[in-house]
């Protein structure tokens, strides 16, 4: 599925792609505000409807026939809307990697938002993903649940899911992340993320509003760097010592560059893959408890963690003003991504888990 957020040019699939059997299908899922006024007459989330297309799912039972595979992997709650299909047309083992229990994401998005239109209409997408999820994990058409965290694995259970579960966090390739040689002078802050995605917005927004000034009145020098596809409808406020980005070239390079991870979500569920990169190459990283949820990081040791803006402001001030706390902390996260989080580990732990899914399914008559 090639979707119109997560755009990749033809040419380049095919070289990246040149030794797997692959079927590429466009997919546009713009949000638009049409789109989202009418979604309010059906009742499937907006969220995934707009993942729902004819030519994939014509072009999916065309790679069941030709392919014949054992295991069909859903990455991402949008692709199970093709569940159904799947096991309609194919004896695969169905297999969900479940990025975020997302209803939950969307409350929490929504009890943040400040409009109350908006407000009211994401309380509603998030019953619906509630009813989507729930249904989903009690119809029994799923083999497996792989989840990012222990805490996403027992909500599925608690929603009735029967099956196979197994935790899997996301992880980096420890050989193509490595610490900067050099640190800049002086620490700089920095945020790196698409703002496109709810979550980020407001913490981001937060961030500008509530905690930057009270740095900047401490530490006048201090600089925030901020990186990532900032649509059109989002208008940042303009603060001294902020630089915007937009989408960088590398965004591994951009962090190497910086000091100091902030991750001032204040909604969301999962595993910010961005604080694990950023650990990956030996920064240091101040983040609120929701940001950091899911990663077995210690506060002190391997982040700082604060959930108020005071906190927050403090936390960043301390490591701005202590450079050998920011390279303790650093060197600490780096050492906990190398023993936890390298794809060689979490690679062979999902093979396993397949093998095992396959193993222990039931024999189709």
């Amino acid at each position: 599925m090639n979707t119109r957020r997560h755009w990749v040019e033809p040419s380049k699939i095919e070289s990246v792609y040149a030794r797997t059997l692959s079927w590429w299908v466009p997919v546009d899922n713009r949000i638009t505000l049409t789109g989202a006024f009418w979604n309010l007459l059906n009742g499937t989330p907006y969220h995934l409807s707009r993942f729902w297309s004819r030519a994939y799912a014509s072009t999916l039972e065309r790679a069941l026939s030709e392919f014949n595979p054992d295991v069909v992997f859903f990455e991402g709650l949008p692709t199970t809307l093709y569940v159904k299909l799947v096991a309609k047309r194919s004896s695969a083992v169905c297999v969900y990697r479940a990025h975020n229990i997302e209803h939950l994401l969307w409350e929490r998005v929504a009890a943040a938002e400040r409009t109350l239109a908006k407000r009211l209409y994401l309380r509603e997408q998030a019953r619906r993903l509630a009813t989507y999820e729930q249904t989903l994990f009690r119809e029994g058409r799923l083999d497996g649940i792989v989840t990012i965290t222990a805490e996403d694995a027992t909500l599925c259970r608690m929603m009735g899911f029967s099956g196979r579960l197994c935790t899997i966090p996301f992880s980096v390739d420890l050989e193509d992340y490595q610490p900067a040689l050099e640190q800049p002078e002086p620490p700089t802050l920095f945020h790196i993320g698409s703002l496109s995605w709810e979550p980020n917005r407001q913490g981001l927004e937060w961030f500008l509003r509530e905690i930057f000034p009270r740095v900047r009145d401490r530490v006048p020098w201090a600089t925030f760097h901020v990186a990532g596809a900032v649509p059109p409808n989002v208008k940042l406020p303009a603060y001294e010592g902020v630089v915007v980005h937009g989408v960088v070239p590398d965004a591994r390079t951009f962090m190497q560059n910086q000091s100091i991870l902030v991750v001032p979500l204040l909604s969301g569920s999962g595993i910010r893959s961005k604080i694990i990169e950023a650990m990956a190459v030996g920064k240091a990283v101040v983040s609120t408890s929701i940001g950091a949820e899911g990663i077995e990081c210690t506060d002190g040791i391997h982040y700082l963690r604060a959930d108020t803006a005071e906190a927050f402001a403090d936390a960043v001030v301390r490591l701005l003003t202590s450079r050998s706390l920011m390279r303790q902390l650093g060197q600490n996260a780096r050492r906990l991504v190398e023993e936890r989080y390298s794809t060689e580990r979490i690679r062979d732990e999902l093979v396993q888990f397949l093998f095992d899914v396959a193993a222990t399914r039931p024999a189709t008559a």
